[in-house]
């Protein structure tokens, strides 16, 4: 056989196999992202409203056989601006849950903040909030409602809350 129909038929070979390996064993996981949002703020020294956005990742359900690590800690982090209070993006830290279980509705809870100050227990945030989808299992994309609610450690103190309409929500993974 010549070398070029050797090199061929490995090719396929391999191809072949690949194509019929066993799938990925996956990690659930949820996108919330947004930009251009506006936040109302209540009690907050330097503003009434700020125009605010986030894109945060996390790991809902640890993929079976999983060996720890962020995976089994429902793990977040990712980032968000409130241009009215700072003129940053700032890093957010956390995880989420579903609730009820097998529902499709996600709460992701995050500080201002590293994973490395995390666990250094260097974390000092000027904020947390929580972002919740309202729809159960939602379509992919855009157009999803997910309520905002933060609490100002600093940047001039108070609360703010938004429920946003125009979010990305995309959850994937083995049951999506």
């Amino acid at each position: 056989m010549s070398v070029i129909k050797k090199v061929s038929l490995c090719t396929l070979a391999l191809l072949f196999v690949t194509m019929s390996a066993i799938p990925a064993n996956n990690a659930e996981q949820v996108v919330f992202s947004d930009t251009g949002a506006s936040m109302t703020l209540t009690g907050n020294a330097n503003a009434s409203t700020t125009p605010f956005g986030f894109w945060i990742w996390c790991a809902a359900q640890a993929a079976s056989g999983s060996n720890g690590g962020y995976q089994n800690g429902n793990a977040c982090q990712g980032s968000m601006y409130f241009y009215a209070l700072q003129t940053r993006a700032s890093g957010v830290v956390g995880f989420v849950t579903e609730n009820p279980p097998n529902s499709g509705i996600y709460t992701m809870h995050v500080v201002e903040g590293t994973a490395a100050q995390f666990f250094s227990h260097t974390l000092h945030p000027t904020f947390t909030c929580t972002l919740a989808n309202t729809t159960a299992n939602p379509p992919k994309g855009p157009g999803n409602t997910v309520q905002v609610n933060c609490i100002f450690i600093e940047l001039g103190g108070g609360t703010g809350s938004d429920t946003d309409t125009g979010a990305v929500v995309n959850i994937t993974g083995p049951d999506n």
